[in-house]
């Protein structure tokens, strides 16, 4: 092998590592991406309501409390789990949601098959 086609060698194999390594530490996995507050409204009977999460993550197993400040009652996510990019848990009926972007789409399933959805936010200031 000659000098240029060594450099060349070298170049490629540095550039080959610096894509693969920046590809894993840029890289959030929606677990990072989930955690933390996150606010979304429902308008259902005439009336809104705001729901605050707290989304706490460790690997594929999601906790924390669904907030509603109207009522200053606080509730935790019991059964939470992570899978690719959606969510599902339990609290106050059971929540199914998608991560797409910094936007969490959510569908909340209350009694006799009553369905809200919702978009939420990270909170401001989170």
């Amino acid at each position: 092998m000659n000098v240029q086609q060594r450099r060349l060698a070298v170049g490629l194999s540095a550039l080959f590592l610096l894509i693969t390594s920046g590809g894993l530490l840029g890289a959030a996995t929606v677990a990072d991406r989930l955690a933390g507050r996150w606010e979304a409204e429902v308008t259902g009977d005439g009336r809104t309501f705001s729901f605050v999460f707290e989304f706490t993550t460790k690997g594929n197993i999601l906790t924390g409390t669904v907030e509603l400040p109207i009522q200053d009652r606080s509730f935790d996510i019991r059964n939470g789990k992570i899978n690719g990019n959606g969510i599902s848990f339990e609290a106050m009926g059971l929540w199914t949601g998608t991560l797409e972007g910094d936007q969490l789409t959510l569908i909340r399933e209350l009694d006799y098959g009553k369905k809200q959805y919702m978009k939420a936010h990270r909170k401001r200031g989170q």
